[in-house]
């Protein structure tokens, strides 16, 4: 397998895999991994951890709906893009809810044009926790003291894309502010800058034993606070394996 290029699964396409890996592989993606059910997908998602999963709308187990829906619960490193393939013309329950998992319904057959096409509406959406990980991240917020301000959205910006793909961790000033900018309609150097703002404003007014219960003994002692990558990195891993 090319390391370079994206992996890519799917689920329950039967046949159909044939002329989908095609398209893939003409959109960058080696073809990781094929599963026949919803339970398969799901563990290969844990064993693979692909950027990109596609799956048909019925699946022995579950639904297509279904199985994002599990899929966005699980304990990765990367969420993959996921695409929902249905027969033309139909619509499915659940549907409309796909958006908010950061995942797409596409008509069948996908063809590499029609992929480019939906990996591009893919990657304009915002990037969003599931419902029960951003109250948590709220009530994370609100114990570490940071404040009511434009750096507290962009810090929940933040986790939720550093939860979303690990990796932007790696390239905070190349990859993670800049998403966070582009989400919130601001620049860069100002959602980096208003980050640090509230962090420090945390850690001035803040509970000691609260910050202390959530970061342990991971903060440099000299320096009294985390720096935005450690707190970034903290939340979404917390996010991440709790539960």
């Amino acid at each position: 397998m090319d390391e370079t290029r994206k992996r890519a699964i799917t689920a329950g396409l039967g046949p159909d895999v044939e002329a989908l890996a095609s398209a893939l592989s003409e959109a960058g993606f080696s073809l990781a991994g094929r599963a026949a059910d919803g339970a398969s997908a799901l563990r290969l998602l844990r064993e693979i951890q692909p950027d990109l999963a596609v799956c048909g709308a019925i699946l022995p187990g579950m639904d297509g709906v279904a199985l994002i829906q599990r899929a966005r619960s699980l304990k990765l490193n990367v969420q993959p893009a996921m695409l929902l393939l249905r027969p033309r013309g139909l619509r499915l329950p659940g549907e409309d809810r796909l958006v908010a998992l950061c995942a797409l319904a596409v008509e069948a057959p996908l063809t590499a044009q029609a992929l480019q096409t939906a990996l591009d509406a893919l990657s304009a959406l915002p990037v969003s926790l599931p419902e029960a990980k951003a109250a948590r991240l709220e009530a994370l917020l609100d114990a570490l003291g940071i404040p009511e301000h434009p750096g507290r959205a962009c810090l929940a910006s933040a986790v939720a894309l550093a939860w979303a793909d690990r990796r932007r961790l790696h390239e905070l000033r190349n990859r993670l502010y800049p998403a966070v900018a582009r989400q919130l309609g601001m620049q860069s150097t100002q959602a980096e800058r208003a980050i640090r703002h509230v962090i420090d404003a945390a850690w001035r007014t803040g509970e000691i034993e609260q910050q202390h219960k959530i970061f342990g003994d991971t903060i440099d002692a000299r320096r009294g606070k985390p720096t935005s990558g450690e707190m970034i990195a903290q939340l979404a891993d917390i996010l991440r394996w709790e539960g």
